[in-house]
Protein backbone atom coordinates (compact mmCIF):
# COMPACT_ATOMS: atom_id res chain seq x y z
CA UNK A 1 0.00 0.00 0.00
CA UNK A 2 2.87 2.74 0.81
CA UNK A 3 4.72 1.80 -2.34
CA UNK A 4 1.17 2.68 -4.68
CA UNK A 5 0.74 6.00 -2.62
CA UNK A 6 4.22 7.21 -3.23
CA UNK A 7 3.86 6.27 -6.61
CA UNK A 8 0.83 7.99 -7.37
CA UNK A 9 2.35 11.35 -5.23
CA UNK A 10 5.18 10.81 -7.96
CA UNK A 11 2.81 10.78 -10.95
CA UNK A 12 1.39 14.07 -9.71
CA UNK A 13 2.38 17.18 -12.10
CA UNK A 14 3.90 20.58 -10.48
CA UNK A 15 0.77 22.11 -12.04
CA UNK A 16 -1.60 19.57 -10.35
CA UNK A 17 0.39 20.63 -7.09
CA UNK A 18 -0.18 23.91 -6.99
CA UNK A 19 -3.78 24.00 -8.38
CA UNK A 20 -6.45 25.95 -6.20
CA UNK A 21 -10.20 25.05 -5.86
CA UNK A 22 -12.50 27.20 -8.15
CA UNK A 23 -14.56 28.64 -5.09
CA UNK A 24 -11.00 30.05 -3.44
CA UNK A 25 -10.01 31.72 -7.14
CA UNK A 26 -13.50 33.73 -7.25
CA UNK A 27 -12.57 34.79 -3.68
CA UNK A 28 -10.01 36.02 -4.30
CA UNK A 29 -10.78 38.00 -7.11
CA UNK A 30 -13.76 39.19 -5.38
CA UNK A 31 -11.49 40.90 -3.02
CA UNK A 32 -9.21 42.74 -5.66
CA UNK A 33 -12.97 43.93 -6.71
CA UNK A 34 -13.18 45.27 -3.45
CA UNK A 35 -10.20 47.08 -2.69
CA UNK A 36 -10.07 50.89 -1.88
CA UNK A 37 -9.34 52.70 -5.03
CA UNK A 38 -6.15 54.72 -4.76
CA UNK A 39 -8.44 57.72 -3.63
CA UNK A 40 -9.44 56.40 -0.45
CA UNK A 41 -5.82 54.78 0.55
CA UNK A 42 -3.66 56.57 3.76
CA UNK A 43 -1.46 59.53 1.88
CA UNK A 44 -4.25 60.09 -0.92
CA UNK A 45 -7.39 61.25 0.33
CA UNK A 46 -8.59 64.73 -0.58
CA UNK A 47 -7.23 67.54 1.44
CA UNK A 48 -9.35 68.76 4.45
CA UNK A 49 -11.05 72.34 3.61
CA UNK A 50 -9.91 74.91 5.47
CA UNK A 51 -11.35 77.55 8.09
CA UNK A 52 -12.49 79.77 5.37
CA UNK A 53 -13.75 77.63 3.13
CA UNK A 54 -15.98 76.45 5.49
CA UNK A 55 -17.37 79.75 6.45
CA UNK A 56 -18.00 80.65 3.43
CA UNK A 57 -20.00 77.67 2.31
CA UNK A 58 -22.14 78.12 5.55
CA UNK A 59 -22.50 81.86 4.77
CA UNK A 60 -23.78 80.88 0.87
CA UNK A 61 -26.10 78.26 2.26
CA UNK A 62 -27.53 80.87 4.71
CA UNK A 63 -28.17 83.64 1.91
CA UNK A 64 -30.01 80.94 -0.15
CA UNK A 65 -32.22 79.94 2.83
CA UNK A 66 -33.04 83.86 3.87
CA UNK A 67 -33.59 85.23 -0.13
CA UNK A 68 -35.66 82.13 -0.65
CA UNK A 69 -38.23 82.84 2.89
CA UNK A 70 -40.96 84.35 2.41
CA UNK A 71 -40.24 87.00 5.38
CA UNK A 72 -37.60 88.98 3.60
CA UNK A 73 -39.95 89.90 1.74
CA UNK A 74 -42.16 91.12 4.51
CA UNK A 75 -39.28 92.55 6.14
CA UNK A 76 -38.77 94.54 2.98
CA UNK A 77 -41.27 96.44 2.92
CA UNK A 78 -41.85 97.50 6.67
CA UNK A 79 -38.40 98.48 6.43
CA UNK A 80 -38.69 100.97 3.37
CA UNK A 81 -42.22 102.68 4.64
CA UNK A 82 -39.94 105.56 6.16
CA UNK A 83 -39.52 106.44 3.09
CA UNK A 84 -43.43 107.63 2.31
CA UNK A 85 -43.12 109.50 5.66
CA UNK A 86 -40.87 112.62 3.85
CA UNK A 87 -42.73 112.27 0.99
CA UNK A 88 -46.70 112.95 2.42
CA UNK A 89 -45.06 115.57 4.68
CA UNK A 90 -44.20 117.39 1.91
CA UNK A 91 -47.41 117.00 0.21
CA UNK A 92 -49.51 117.53 3.72
CA UNK A 93 -47.48 120.51 5.03
CA UNK A 94 -49.50 123.78 4.24
CA UNK A 95 -45.78 125.18 2.91
CA UNK A 96 -43.18 123.60 1.46
CA UNK A 97 -40.87 124.50 4.28
CA UNK A 98 -43.28 124.18 6.89
CA UNK A 99 -41.06 120.79 8.20
CA UNK A 100 -37.45 120.25 8.33
CA UNK A 101 -35.53 117.99 6.54
CA UNK A 102 -33.17 117.56 8.87
CA UNK A 103 -35.60 116.97 11.63
CA UNK A 104 -37.23 114.54 10.06
CA UNK A 105 -34.54 112.46 8.74
CA UNK A 106 -32.75 112.29 12.27
CA UNK A 107 -36.30 111.24 13.80
CA UNK A 108 -36.90 108.60 11.16
CA UNK A 109 -33.37 107.00 11.81
CA UNK A 110 -32.86 107.01 15.17
CA UNK A 111 -36.39 105.91 16.40
CA UNK A 112 -37.69 103.22 13.47
CA UNK A 113 -34.39 102.01 11.69
CA UNK A 114 -31.95 102.17 15.29
CA UNK A 115 -34.14 101.94 17.38
CA UNK A 116 -37.29 99.27 15.65
CA UNK A 117 -36.07 97.72 12.35
CA UNK A 118 -32.67 97.07 13.42
CA UNK A 119 -34.19 94.66 16.04
CA UNK A 120 -36.86 93.80 14.52
CA UNK A 121 -34.19 92.43 11.41
CA UNK A 122 -32.28 90.54 14.58
CA UNK A 123 -35.53 88.33 15.32
CA UNK A 124 -36.71 88.25 11.80
CA UNK A 125 -33.43 86.77 10.45
CA UNK A 126 -30.81 85.94 13.27
CA UNK A 127 -33.20 84.53 15.86
CA UNK A 128 -34.23 81.95 13.42
CA UNK A 129 -30.39 81.18 11.75
CA UNK A 130 -29.93 78.22 14.50
CA UNK A 131 -33.48 77.89 15.66
CA UNK A 132 -35.45 76.40 12.32
CA UNK A 133 -32.62 74.21 11.85
CA UNK A 134 -33.33 72.75 15.51
CA UNK A 135 -37.36 73.07 14.91
CA UNK A 136 -36.69 70.93 11.36
CA UNK A 137 -34.58 68.71 12.56
CA UNK A 138 -32.08 68.94 10.12
CA UNK A 139 -29.58 69.67 12.73
CA UNK A 140 -27.82 66.44 12.76
CA UNK A 141 -27.35 66.16 9.46
CA UNK A 142 -26.00 69.63 8.93
CA UNK A 143 -23.69 68.68 11.70
CA UNK A 144 -22.19 65.56 10.58
CA UNK A 145 -20.31 67.50 7.39
CA UNK A 146 -16.95 67.80 8.10
CA UNK A 147 -17.23 71.47 9.28
CA UNK A 148 -16.08 72.79 12.13
CA UNK A 149 -19.21 74.32 14.12
CA UNK A 150 -17.56 77.90 15.25
CA UNK A 151 -17.46 78.32 11.32
CA UNK A 152 -20.71 77.25 10.71
CA UNK A 153 -22.22 79.87 13.07
CA UNK A 154 -20.30 82.67 11.95
CA UNK A 155 -21.16 81.92 8.22
CA UNK A 156 -24.94 82.05 9.27
CA UNK A 157 -24.30 85.43 10.69
CA UNK A 158 -22.38 87.02 8.11
CA UNK A 159 -25.29 86.08 6.08
CA UNK A 160 -27.66 87.28 8.01
CA UNK A 161 -25.55 91.30 8.55
CA UNK A 162 -25.10 90.73 4.24
CA UNK A 163 -28.82 90.26 3.76
CA UNK A 164 -30.04 93.09 6.83
CA UNK A 165 -27.54 95.17 5.72
CA UNK A 166 -28.35 95.69 2.28
CA UNK A 167 -32.05 96.33 3.69
CA UNK A 168 -31.47 98.98 6.10
CA UNK A 169 -29.07 101.07 4.98
CA UNK A 170 -30.61 101.11 1.57
CA UNK A 171 -33.80 102.42 3.31
CA UNK A 172 -32.06 104.74 5.43
CA UNK A 173 -30.23 106.16 2.12
CA UNK A 174 -33.49 106.46 0.30
CA UNK A 175 -35.44 107.92 3.96
CA UNK A 176 -32.29 111.06 3.27
CA UNK A 177 -32.86 111.28 -0.15
CA UNK A 178 -36.64 111.77 0.53
CA UNK A 179 -36.40 114.05 3.39
CA UNK A 180 -34.51 116.64 1.00
CA UNK A 181 -37.63 117.37 -0.41
CA UNK A 182 -37.65 119.77 2.90
CA UNK A 183 -35.72 122.55 4.25
CA UNK A 184 -32.23 122.01 5.98
CA UNK A 185 -31.36 119.28 4.22
CA UNK A 186 -29.62 118.53 0.86
CA UNK A 187 -27.90 115.17 -0.70
CA UNK A 188 -25.01 117.42 -2.01
CA UNK A 189 -24.18 119.26 1.41
CA UNK A 190 -20.76 117.53 2.54
CA UNK A 191 -21.89 118.07 6.15
CA UNK A 192 -25.71 116.09 5.40
CA UNK A 193 -23.83 113.48 3.86
CA UNK A 194 -21.12 113.16 6.83
CA UNK A 195 -24.47 112.71 9.04
CA UNK A 196 -26.11 110.06 7.10
CA UNK A 197 -22.60 107.65 6.48
CA UNK A 198 -22.02 108.51 10.72
CA UNK A 199 -26.01 107.25 11.04
CA UNK A 200 -25.01 104.11 8.97
CA UNK A 201 -22.46 103.18 11.01
CA UNK A 202 -24.28 102.80 13.85
CA UNK A 203 -27.11 100.97 11.92
CA UNK A 204 -24.28 98.50 11.22
CA UNK A 205 -23.32 98.52 14.93
CA UNK A 206 -26.92 97.90 15.82
CA UNK A 207 -27.61 95.25 13.28
CA UNK A 208 -24.11 93.31 14.72
CA UNK A 209 -25.12 93.74 18.61
CA UNK A 210 -29.09 92.84 18.34
CA UNK A 211 -28.49 90.00 15.83
CA UNK A 212 -25.85 88.66 17.49
CA UNK A 213 -27.56 88.58 20.56
CA UNK A 214 -30.91 87.31 18.49
CA UNK A 215 -28.67 84.42 17.36
CA UNK A 216 -27.84 83.43 21.19
CA UNK A 217 -31.67 83.43 21.74
CA UNK A 218 -32.25 81.46 18.94
CA UNK A 219 -29.22 78.69 20.36
CA UNK A 220 -30.24 78.39 24.11
CA UNK A 221 -34.21 79.12 23.70
CA UNK A 222 -37.19 77.36 22.22
CA UNK A 223 -38.53 80.35 21.54
CA UNK A 224 -36.31 83.04 20.20
CA UNK A 225 -39.03 85.11 18.81
CA UNK A 226 -40.92 85.73 21.68
CA UNK A 227 -37.91 86.38 24.19
CA UNK A 228 -36.85 88.47 22.33
CA UNK A 229 -39.64 90.70 21.65
CA UNK A 230 -40.10 90.81 25.67
CA UNK A 231 -36.33 91.27 25.83
CA UNK A 232 -35.22 93.67 23.17
CA UNK A 233 -38.85 95.73 23.02
CA UNK A 234 -40.01 95.76 26.50
CA UNK A 235 -37.18 95.45 28.76
CA UNK A 236 -35.32 97.81 26.66
CA UNK A 237 -38.50 100.64 26.73
CA UNK A 238 -39.02 100.04 30.66
CA UNK A 239 -35.03 100.39 31.39
CA UNK A 240 -34.97 104.10 29.69
CA UNK A 241 -38.05 104.80 32.19
CA UNK A 242 -36.47 103.77 35.38
CA UNK A 243 -34.22 105.57 37.23
CA UNK A 244 -30.97 104.86 38.05
CA UNK A 245 -27.86 102.58 35.77
CA UNK A 246 -30.55 100.03 34.72
CA UNK A 247 -30.28 101.02 31.41
CA UNK A 248 -26.00 100.45 31.27
CA UNK A 249 -28.00 96.82 31.18
CA UNK A 250 -29.73 97.04 27.21
CA UNK A 251 -28.30 97.24 23.85
CA UNK A 252 -30.31 100.44 23.19
CA UNK A 253 -28.17 102.50 25.84
CA UNK A 254 -24.76 102.14 23.96
CA UNK A 255 -26.57 102.86 20.25
CA UNK A 256 -27.35 105.96 21.75
CA UNK A 257 -24.05 106.63 23.10
CA UNK A 258 -22.48 106.89 19.48
CA UNK A 259 -24.90 108.39 17.92
CA UNK A 260 -24.36 112.26 16.51
CA UNK A 261 -24.43 114.69 18.57
CA UNK A 262 -27.41 117.33 18.00
CA UNK A 263 -28.38 120.44 19.05
CA UNK A 264 -30.92 118.94 21.65
CA UNK A 265 -29.20 117.85 24.85
CA UNK A 266 -29.45 114.03 25.39
CA UNK A 267 -28.35 114.04 28.60
CA UNK A 268 -31.56 114.69 30.04
CA UNK A 269 -34.95 112.94 28.98
CA UNK A 270 -38.74 114.13 29.42
CA UNK A 271 -40.82 111.22 30.74
CA UNK A 272 -44.73 111.28 30.23
CA UNK A 273 -46.84 109.84 33.00
CA UNK A 274 -50.48 109.79 34.62
CA UNK A 275 -49.16 112.12 37.24
CA UNK A 276 -47.36 114.43 34.82
CA UNK A 277 -43.76 115.18 33.07
CA UNK A 278 -41.00 114.57 34.50
CA UNK A 279 -37.74 114.46 33.30
CA UNK A 280 -34.85 111.68 33.99
CA UNK A 281 -31.19 112.53 34.11
CA UNK A 282 -29.57 110.41 31.27
CA UNK A 283 -25.83 108.90 32.32
CA UNK A 284 -23.79 109.11 28.84
CA UNK A 285 -21.98 106.70 28.04
CA UNK A 286 -18.58 108.43 25.17
CA UNK A 287 -18.30 107.02 21.32
CA UNK A 288 -15.31 104.95 21.93
CA UNK A 289 -16.74 103.19 25.07
CA UNK A 290 -20.04 102.56 23.59
CA UNK A 291 -18.07 100.81 20.58
CA UNK A 292 -16.18 98.50 22.78
CA UNK A 293 -19.55 97.64 24.31
CA UNK A 294 -20.99 96.58 21.40
CA UNK A 295 -18.17 94.59 19.93
CA UNK A 296 -18.31 92.67 23.56
CA UNK A 297 -21.73 92.09 23.40
CA UNK A 298 -21.20 90.88 19.90
CA UNK A 299 -18.24 88.85 20.94
CA UNK A 300 -19.28 86.92 24.03
CA UNK A 301 -23.71 86.45 22.13
CA UNK A 302 -21.40 84.72 19.05
CA UNK A 303 -19.02 82.30 22.08
CA UNK A 304 -21.81 81.52 23.73
CA UNK A 305 -23.78 80.49 20.67
CA UNK A 306 -21.02 78.18 19.25
CA UNK A 307 -20.69 76.83 23.02
CA UNK A 308 -23.88 75.74 22.96
CA UNK A 309 -23.75 73.94 19.38
CA UNK A 310 -20.47 72.53 20.10
CA UNK A 311 -22.09 70.99 23.42
CA UNK A 312 -25.27 69.70 22.93
CA UNK A 313 -26.53 66.85 21.74
CA UNK A 314 -29.20 67.04 18.57
CA UNK A 315 -31.61 64.44 18.50
CA UNK A 316 -33.36 63.70 15.91
CA UNK A 317 -36.31 64.91 17.90
CA UNK A 318 -34.96 67.42 20.03
CA UNK A 319 -31.81 69.06 20.99
CA UNK A 320 -30.32 67.54 24.15
CA UNK A 321 -28.56 69.43 26.93
CA UNK A 322 -30.41 72.45 26.30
Amino acid sequence: MDTEKTTHLADVTPEQKIAVPPALTDNNNLQQRRTLPDWLKPGHQPLRRGYLTSLLASCTHALLILTRRKRLLMATVIAFLPVLIPVALAFLSESRFAESGNEVFVKLVEQLHINVFAPLLALFFAGMLVAEDIETRTMPYILTRPVPRSAWVIGRFTAFMIVSSIILLSSAILTFVASSVHEKLSITNPIDLILLAHYLGVMIMALLAYGAFAVFLGAFTKRPIVYGVILLYGWQQLATQIPGLVDFFTIKKYTDGILPIMATQRNVMEIQTALGNFQREVFQVSATKSIIALLLITSVSLLATVIAVIKREYAADRAAGG
